[in-house]
C-alpha cells in the first residue's frame, strides 16, 4: 500500500508517497492538471493508493481524478489538522510530506464528504440562484430609496415583475433619476431572464429525482428548498438519524451545561446555512397551506408559540419539517400527516 498527500494551489500540486513502512518514495511537484496528476500516481494503483487531500476550490474535480484511478481518497478539512495549521515551518512541500505521514498512521480527522457530480451541479445552480435573487434585491432597494427621495413611495412588491419595472416609465421625477432609474431597468430585465433560465434548468431536474417529488408533498415546501437540501445533503444515509440533520443544518439549539444545570439557548447556526435559510422559508410557507394536510403541524406551531413566542415557534417548525423529511427521504415514502405525532 502507498500513502501519498497532496498540497493543491492554483498552478501546481505537490505530492508525497509513503510506502506502508513510513519509506519515501517520491516528492514531486506537477502542474494542477488531472493529466499532470494521474500519470504521477498511475504506477503505485497496483499495490493499492490511498490519497489524502485538505478541501478547497480544486477538491471535486481532483477527487473525481482520484476515484478514476482506482485510489481510496480521504479529504480532510484543513483547519483540523493541527500539526499543518500550526506548524512554524509551513510550505507547500512539507504540508504534502505531513498528510502522506498522518494518512499512514491513521493520525487525519474524520474525512469530509464529497458530494456526487450531480449534486455538485444542483448546488451550483442553486448558489448562482441565490446570488442573482441577491442582486435582484438590492437593485430593487436602491430605486426604491431613491425615488423614496423624489416623494415617490412605491407599493411593497412593485417591483417583484417586469411589468412593475415598466410602469416606472410612468412616474414622475427629475431627469437625473430618470437615468439612474432606466439604466437599472435594463439591469432588472437582465436578473429576471437569468433567473428565469436558472429556475427551468432546476425544474428540469427536478423532474428527474423522486425524491424531489417526495420533499414536495410536505406542507411549505417547494422544489427549491426540496433540491437546496438534497444538494446540500448528497444521501440522507450519511445520517444515523433525524438529530445527526438538523444538527447539520445549523438548527439545533445550544447547550450549556454545569453540574445538575442545563440550559439550552439560541440554534448554534453551526452548519450548512442555505439549509437553514431555505427551511426557516418553508416553516413560514408551512403556515400558509389551506390544505388539511399541513393543520397539524399549524396547530403545533400555535402550541409552541404561546409558550416560547412566534420567532422560536418558526425555528421549532423548520426543525420539525427537516425531521419529516428525513424520515420521507430514508423510508422512500411520502408526507403521512396521521404519522406526525410518532415521527416529528
Amino acid at each position: 500500500m502507498y500513502y501519498c498527500g497532496l498540497d493543491i494551489s492554483i498552478k501546481s500540486t505537490h505530492m508525497c508517497l509513503e510506502d506502508a513502512h513510513g519509506r519515501r518514495v517520491r516528492e514531486v511537484a506537477v502542474a494542477t492538471t488531472a493529466e499532470a496528476i494521474r500519470t504521477v500516481l498511475q504506477r503505485y494503483k497496483a499495490k493499492g493508493l490511498r490519497v489524502a487531500i485538505e478541501a478547497g476550490g480544486q477538491t471535486a474535480w481532483i477527487v473525481d481524478v482520484l476515484r478514476e484511478l482506482g485510489a481510496q481518497v480521504h479529504v480532510v478539512h484543513p483547519l483540523k489538522v493541527k500539526w499543518i495549521a500550526e506548524s512554524k515551518k509551513k510550505t507547500d512541500r512539507v504540508d504534502a510530506a505531513l498528510l502522506a505521514h498522518l494518512l499512514r498512521i491513521g493520525g487525519l480527522p474524520e474525512p469530509v464528504h464529497v458530494p456526487e457530480p450531480r449534486s455538485r451541479e444542483v448546488r451550483h445552480l442553486l448558489v448562482a440562484r441565490r446570488q442573482l435573487v441577491t442582486m435582484r434585491t438590492k437593485t430593487i432597494n436602491v430605486i426604491r430609496g431613491l425615488l423614496r427621495q423624489q416623494q415617490v413611495v412605491l407599493p411593497t412588491r412593485a417591483l417583484s415583475t417586469l411589468s412593475g419595472w415598466a410602469r416606472l416609465k410612468r412616474v414622475s421625477v427629475s431627469a437625473s433619476t430618470q437615468a439612474v432609474v432606466d439604466a437599472y431597468a435594463e439591469l432588472a430585465t437582465a436578473l429576471f431572464a437569468a433567473l428565469k433560465a436558472l429556475d427551468q434548468e432546476l425544474h428540469a431536474r427536478a423532474q428527474t429525482d423522486a425524491r424531489v417529488a417526495q420533499l414536495e408533498t410536505i406542507p411549505g415546501v417547494g422544489p427549491i428548498s426540496a433540491q437546496t437540501l438534497l444538494a446540500a445533503v448528497d444521501t440522507i444515509q450519511r445520517f444515523p438519524s433525524a438529530k445527526h440533520l438538523v444538527a447539520y443544518s445549523g438548527l439545533t439549539p445550544s447547550v450549556r451545561a454545569s453540574g445538575e444545570q442545563v440550559r439550552y439557548g439560541a440554534i448554534t447556526k453551526q452548519g450548512r446555512s442555505e439549509i437553514r435559510a431555505v427551511w426557516v422559508q418553508a416553516a413560514f410557507a408551512a403556515l400558509a397551506v389551506k390544505a388539511p394536510a399541513a393543520r397539524p403541524l399549524q396547530q403545533w406551531w400555535h402550541r409552541v408559540a404561546r409558550r416560547r413566542g412566534k420567532k422560536t415557534a418558526i425555528v421549532a417548525l423548520a426543525r420539525k419539517l427537516l425531521t419529516i423529511a428525513f424520515h420521507v427521504l430514508r423510508d422512500e415514502t411520502v408526507y403521512q400527516p396521521q404519522r406526525l405525532g410518532a415521527v416529528a
